[in-house]
């Protein structure tokens, strides 16, 4: 259970884009949420993606290796088509990974599978959640002239 006060999902949650600082220093606007990541040893929150063009959701090498993830013998990479071309990746398991909203948790995946870099020269620059997560159960509805993306849960969708 997340330290964090649940919140109803009853109705819609909107959430507007976040500014993301390109390495040229440009700033533009991603539908990024705000997510804990909790594994056996470790928690901490941060921001994730959401891409529905992804099939499998991610985490970077760094947050992985905070989270204790990363085994000491060297796992068997699955090479996996991306935006950047083919990389190498490894499967690692999530013990929870919580969506946020103003601070409140209001839904909670557990025993969540993602993929990590095989190396931290090749990381990420933030969490994916691909479709196999959030898409599972929430409707995602992208907002783009007005910055905005609206999340309802399946169960609550007309």
């Amino acid at each position: 259970m997340s330290h964090y006060q649940r919140r109803a999902t009853h109705g819609p949650i909107t959430c507007d884009y976040l500014h993301y600082r390109l390495q040229n220093g440009r700033m533009i606007l991603l539908p990024l949420i705000h997510v804990e990541l909790v594994s056996a040893t470790e928690h901490f929150t941060t921001t994730a993606l959401l891409d529905s063009g992804a099939t499998l959701s991610f985490i970077p090498y760094e947050m992985a290796e905070i989270l204790g993830l990363i085994p000491t013998t060297k796992p068997t990479p699955i090479p996996v088509s991306t935006a950047g071309g083919m990389s190498q990746f490894f499967p690692v398991k999530l013990e929870r990974l919580s969506l946020l909203a103003g601070g409140k948790t209001f839904s909670d995946f557990s025993d969540v599978s993602v993929l990590v870099p095989t190396r931290p020269e090749h990381d990420l620059p933030y969490v994916i959640l691909g479709r196999d997560t959030i898409f599972t159960r929430f409707h995602v509805t992208f907002k783009e002239k007005i910055k905005k993306f609206m999340l309802v849960h399946h169960k609550w969708a007309q």
